[in-house]
């Protein structure tokens, strides 16, 4: 008789027994404080509570996705910490100085004397503010908080050798892929006046970038620069270290230019040294960064020579251009006789002979501003410094001293009117061949876009106008004499000497007011890089004359213009605006006359304090914007010419603003 099996009984699992009793596989009574199995084998229950623990048992691998490359600039962007990789393969030595290019350029025919030029990278000095020693070749650079420890100096390193270094210094983040996209993101947009996919020097690095080591080296240096006012415990050392890895990659660049090994246009020269002689003040407001302008200019002299092809010579037309506004920014704070000289050596803009105009040109595709109104912005600027320089450096009157003033003001008329003979429109309804050019360049450079393309334009016309009047504001403040021409009667002998009051009452105080106006009618997010030094110079030119008493009181007065000025009348004059130098119809001795003028001046002086506010606010403004340093010491520049000015109420003018600069120290590129 077959025998049957009894059923199981109902038994429920438990999960909450002690560890001991899990590891041995017994079941644990649970008994609190300890089970009865670890009291009778004599050990110490551990408790019942439980322990998580990850687990990868259920977990599926998924298949390796295959990298792509890049095939445009925006997946180049957006690629840019996958791309920028240590090759697999050994470098060799002609590889890292001299890349190969991505596409083949156009023949060139360098002069037969280029190989015979002297380099001039003997005199060319690294930044002050890397002054440690150089790595060897194929060591890390490590920062202190090994952020910086995979820019790595191209050698023949051994591949093992090489790919276990990455592997033990590889950060979380690749801090030079990270750089390398926040200058496409963020710097080339602020370093831009006027930046579209179409701006050079986008266009350019987009291309070298990973194929050339200056232009590598040096985003990251500008890169870094940008951001070590918002980070420093993470880009102090990084922004130490770039400059000094860019200028070795620059130096070995210009030997081999300079010895007639280059047979193709340098773009990736230019462009880092446009790079590194631009982003030095960030660091450092008063590194003006002249050593890599300075080179800059002997390689755009040679090869002004070439015979290039027409996409090399429109190239070589915009780094010109370039180097026009950089030698501009430091004729305003350079004390180099080397800078005036070459400053000065620019030629004048065509000046048409018939109609007596400016010729007009294409406005520059980096800066928007035509590189004619640069030009003559900096020669009056340099003209003036250099003016002031040798009053303050002559102890008394000589003749070699009243002879070089006299060239000075000679030069001075031929710059002024030329400026004079400029026509920029600045109302939307223009129809000229500035303003087809304006509308040409923004129409081909922004998306179609109906509201975009015009305000930039306007913005343009306006940046343009005021650069303009800026030139001319700094010449009638350094040269009186220029003023006297246009007034045609003071009322006064003709010999006897101008009251600098009239002049800054009846001119200069109204031409600077008249650009602060224009200048708050382009918006502060609207070519931002050129606006400081436009704030400055209006700046210049915002004088009190007296005080107004109001009661009592530390602040009971209001500054206010010169009740004794006389009035002049005058009509318009060409090229400068409406109502400069004329305030009336003659002198009045009546009751009525003498109120009515206390009331516009003390109506005068209101906009002159409001004028102060607003370029203030809009220097606050371009603070949060762009690299601050600059920013900060134009800001305090401007404080400390407005404090000499005011001390100088009721007392005759001797303080001029390129003075203050030069006592307090108070220098940068301020764009």
């Amino acid at each position: 008789m077959a025998q049957t099996r009894a059923p199981m009984k109902n038994r429920q699992k438990s999960r909450s027994g002690c560890r001991t009793c899990k590891l041995r596989r017994l079941r644990c009574d649970e008994t609190k404080p300890g089970c009865r199995n670890c009291a009778q084998k004599g050990f110490e229950c551990p408790g019942y509570q439980q322990r998580l623990q990850w687990s990868t048992k259920h977990e599926v691998s998924l298949p390796a996705q295959p990298r792509t490359e890049p095939e445009n600039f925006t997946q180049l962007v957006t690629a840019a910490s996958a791309s920028i990789v240590p090759s697999k393969e050994k470098p060799t030595s002609s590889d890292v100085h001299n890349p190969r290019p991505t596409t083949k350029a156009p023949a060139q025919t360098p002069p037969p004397s280029h190989a015979e030029t002297p380099p001039p990278s003997a005199s060319f000095s690294t930044p002050s503010i890397s002054s440690s020693p150089l790595p060897s070749p194929g060591t890390p650079v490590e920062g202190q908080d090994g952020l910086y420890s995979t820019m790595i100096v191209p050698s023949s390193y051994d591949k093992r050798t090489f790919a276990q270094t990455l592997t033990l210094t590889q950060p979380v983040v690749d801090v030079r892929s990270f750089l390398i996209e926040h200058w496409f993101k963020s710097v080339c947009a602020s370093w831009s006046a006027y930046d579209s996919a179409s701006n050079p020097y986008r266009r350019l690095t987009s291309v070298l970038w990973n194929t050339s080591p200056p232009v590598f080296y040096a985003l990251q240096s500008i890169s870094s620069a940008s951001l070590v006012e918002k980070l420093p415990a993470v880009m102090r050392e990084t922004a130490r270290m770039a400059p000094r890895l860019a200028t070795e990659a620059i130096k070995a660049e210009l030997v081999s230019f300079f010895n007639g090994h280059c047979t193709v246009f340098p773009r990736g020269l230019l462009l880092s040294l446009f790079c590194m002689s631009s982003s030095m003040c960030w660091m450092e407001a008063r590194q003006l960064g002249q050593q890599y302008l300075r080179q800059a200019r002997a390689v755009l002299q040679v090869l002004n020579s070439w015979t290039l092809s027409q996409e090399d010579q429109e190239l070589l037309d915009f780094f010109n251009g370039c180097l026009i506004y950089e030698e501009m920014l430091r004729s305003v704070v350079s004390d180099d006789e080397t800078d005036f000289k070459n400053m000065l050596s620019w030629p004048d803009p065509p000046i048409s002979t018939i109609q007596g105009t400016l010729v007009a040109s294409t406005p520059h595709p980096w800066t928007g501003v035509s590189a004619d109104v640069f030009r003559l912005f900096g020669k009056a600027i340099a003209l003036c410094r250099r003016s002031r320089s040798r009053w303050r450096h002559n102890d008394g009157t000589t003749l070699r001293a009243l002879q070089s003033a006299m060239k000075d003001i000679k030069e001075a008329t031929r710059i002024e009117e030329a400026l004079l003979a400029i026509d920029v429109p600045t109302d939307d309804g223009a129809d000229n061949h500035h303003h087809n050019a304006h509308t040409q360049l923004t129409s081909s450079s922004l998306p179609n876009n109906s509201t975009t393309t015009p305000n930039i334009t306007k913005d343009l016309r306006l940046a343009t106008e005021t650069y303009r009047l800026c030139s001319l504001l700094q010449l009638y403040e350094s040269f009186p004499d220029l003023v006297a021409k246009r007034i045609p009667d003071l009322g006064l002998h003709r010999d006897a000497p101008i009251d600098p009051a009239i002049i800054w009452t009846k001119w200069v105080s109204p031409l600077a007011l008249h650009v602060t106006e224009i200048l708050d009618r382009i918006p502060a997010s609207s070519l931002r890089c050129i606006q400081p030094l436009l704030c400055l110079c209006a700046g210049s030119g915002l004088r009190f004359d007296s005080k107004t008493a109001l009661g009592q009181g530390e602040y009971s007065y209001l500054l206010s213009l010169e009740s004794s000025s006389t009035y002049l009348g005058l009509g318009t004059i060409p090229g400068l605006p409406a109502g400069i130098g004329f305030g009336g119809s003659g002198t009045s001795s009546s009751s009525s006359a003498s109120a009515c003028e206390n009331a516009a001046e003390d109506t005068q002086a209101i906009k002159i304090s409001q004028a102060r506010s607003i370029l203030i606010d809009r220097l606050g403004q371009l603070e949060l914007s762009l690299p601050p340093k600059p920013i900060k010491v134009a800001k305090q520049l401007l404080h400390a010419v407005w404090s000499a000015y005011d001390e100088e109420i009721d007392t005759p003018r001797r303080t001029h603003w390129l003075d203050v600069m030069s006592r307090t120290g108070l220098h940068s590129l301020f764009g």
